[in-house]
């Protein structure tokens, strides 16, 4: 054998191991939820993976978290209109304004909360406030967009929208995580069809070693009849046409 042969037959061999110690890595992966896939696919749906969205949840809290503290709008900051200050009240802040730095602290904890805990209620609850959150701080800006002129307040400050930016970052984030399975998830949701094969087949398998029956093959059954409808119809206008060429033709000879 020359050494390119040997070369190839290593290489090869190389490969088989690979993939053999892939695949025997994956199985031991889920080797310990063999036992019990179905409530393994339970618990996996009860946590929280947010190990890839961290970075995102970070800045989603943190923008919002500097926000109540910058101008909310002119003179009024945002912890300003949190608890209703001397200041928040005299430059006319609003009823949905006050209800949307409220609903914002508490998406901010429950964010907290999510991070802490890994609770899908926890991280449902969370996205249920920071989309109200959302939406009330849209609302909060048209109001300041749209006060009156006689209004002594002014418009929305960067505060405000450093506030928007984040709770928009925060909910696209939870939205993602909640919406979206797991890699592991994935692979016990497989590993649970697989196991289900494995079980119709060896049952059907005992099955045909209790009753010595054989299966039979599927034969598929072709609905033709409207295509052999349609070939007889064309058979007979054929016919017809012929005929009526021979009547035709019969017709001239006699004439002549």
């Amino acid at each position: 054998m020359s050494n390119a042969d040997k070369h190839t037959e290593n290489t090869a061999n190389t490969a088989n191991t690979a993939q053999t110690g892939a695949a025997g890595e994956k199985r031991d992966r889920l080797a310990a939820y063999r036992s019990d896939l179905k409530g393994a696919e339970r618990d996996a749906a009860k946590s929280v993976d947010y190990t890839k969205a961290l970075p995102f949840l970070a800045v989603g809290l943190m923008l919002p978290m500097v926000g109540l503290f910058m101008p909310h709008s002119g003179q009024v900051h945002g912890f300003d209109v949190l608890f209703y200050s001397k200041t928040a009240e005299i430059y006319g802040t609003t009823m949905p304004e006050r209800i949307y730095s409220w609903l914002c602290v508490t998406a901010l904890l429950l964010t907290v909360g999510t991070i802490v805990s890994r609770s899908w209620i926890v991280a449902w609850v969370n996205w249920a406030f920071a989309g109200v959150a959302w939406w009330y701080s849209i609302f909060a800006i048209w109001m300041r967009q749209s006060r009156p002129v006689t209004d002594p307040g002014e418009g929305p400050g960067f505060g405000l929208i450093m506030c928007i930016i984040g709770l928009t970052i925060l909910f696209v984030t939870l939205t993602a995580l909640l919406f979206r399975r797991t890699a592991f998830q994935k692979a016990i949701a497989e590993a649970r069809r697989e196991e289900k094969l494995q079980a119709a087949q060896a049952e059907e398998s005992a099955q045909r070693m209790r009753t010595g029956i054989q299966p039979r093959e599927t034969v598929e059954i072709v609905d033709d009849r409207r295509a052999r409808a349609k070939a007889r119809r064309r058979r007979v206008e054929e016919y017809n046409r012929r005929k009526a060429e021979e009547t035709q033709r019969e017709g001239t000879s006699g004439e002549s």
